[in-house]
């Protein structure tokens, strides 16, 4: 019955409508679906955040991907501030779920891990062949994952390598080690650059000064990230609630990356309220927000196939450069609210 309702949902790579479960190519094929970098990796500097790599040189890993629960009872997360890249991303519910990207620098504790969704698939390609560690999830979005170019780390295919923290409820006390992960794929290649770098800020039309950018993902989820000019980085809140990490630290980035994207409910029901999932489209066109050095920089993001690495550009076609350093991109529905404050 899966594979009938995938093989009917089939189309082509190049595109990704919403209620489509897009179909990875063959093994046979998957070497030569390697992203088009957004540009070339700098020896000396971490691909995935343009800073020095620890060392000197960057790994020679490929990246890792972990999906992370964020409702209220999986908080505060673990290991998501050692990540270069964590993506926040609608699911069901009125809720949201990270998933925290790791290269240069790794994490003995990740987690809360939770269940993967169909837009796993959609965003973690660029990156190559990244390891996704997650916990189980509807056979369709499982069955996505083990036939994409991603290598399947799921908690069901590798229980051993994960741990339950006995002193928290299931199923938010799933963890695991990234360097556990590293273990299970013994390829040397790194993942491609997805953003350009530079340390600095940009002028223009497009740049204005802010102070904080409320996201409202929903009547229960507010999530504000504030400037902190005397830390030179965004801070995290849920409303004016600050978003701490289980080590007692606020979480906080160099870059916020804001994308509209238009999304759909899935197909499948996703919990055991009866919700579908929500499919947020990662390829195509969509308004974009950048938030770096106490500024948003407005533009537009842009990404012809879920294997291509995502650009972001200016209204005027000039390429958005990031800060030097992590980055959150947030997936916000083109029918919530986004509001910049200037102080």
């Amino acid at each position: 019955m899966v594979a009938l309702a995938t093989a009917l949902l089939v189309i082509s790579r190049n595109e990704s409508r919403p209620t489509d479960v897009v179909r990875t190519p063959s093994r046979a094929t998957k070497a030569s679906s390697v992203p088009s970098p957004a540009t070339a990796v700098t020896t000396g500097v971490c691909p995935l955040t343009g800073a020095p790599a620890p060392g000197g040189r960057p790994p020679d890993r490929p990246a890792v991907a972990v999906k992370i629960g964020n409702n209220p009872a999986a908080r505060p997360q673990s290991g998501i501030s050692r990540a270069d890249i964590v993506f926040e991303v609608p699911i069901e519910g009125a809720i949201t779920r990270f998933i925290a990207v790791f290269q240069c620098r790794g994490a003995s504790r990740v987690g809360p891990v939770r269940s993967t969704r169909w837009v796993d698939v959609q965003l973690l390609e660029q990156l190559g062949h990244p390891i996704f560690g997650f916990a189980g999830g509807i056979n369709p979005d499982r069955a996505l994952v083990a036939s994409s170019p991603l290598f399947d780390a799921d908690f069901f295919r590798h229980y051993d390598l994960y741990h339950r923290n006995p002193s928290q409820l299931a199923p938010n006390n799933l963890y695991v080690a990234t360097s556990s992960l590293w273990r299970l794929d013994s390829s040397k290649t790194p993942p491609p650059a997805l953003f350009h770098y530079s340390v600095n800020a940009p002028t223009g039309s497009a740049v204005s000064t802010v102070a904080s950018a409320a996201l409202t993902y929903s009547s229960i989820l507010e999530v504000t990230w504030q400037w902190d000019p005397s830390l030179n980085r965004w801070l995290r809140f849920y409303g004016s609630t600050p978003a701490y990490g289980a080590s007692g630290t606020q979480m906080s980035a160099a870059n916020v990356v804001i994308e509209r994207v238009t999304t759909t409910p899935g197909p499948y029901v996703e919990d055991a309220e009866g919700d579908h999932g929500i499919h947020s489209i990662t390829v195509g066109q969509g308004s974009a927000t950048v938030l770096r050095n106490g500024q948003a920089i407005t533009g537009y993001w842009e990404r012809s196939s879920i294997h291509q690495v995502i650009r972001l550009v200016t209204a005027s076609g000039h390429t958005i450069d990031l800060a030097p350093g992590n980055t959150w991109v947030e997936l916000v529905p083109t029918y919530a609210h986004v509001t910049l404050a200037s102080g």
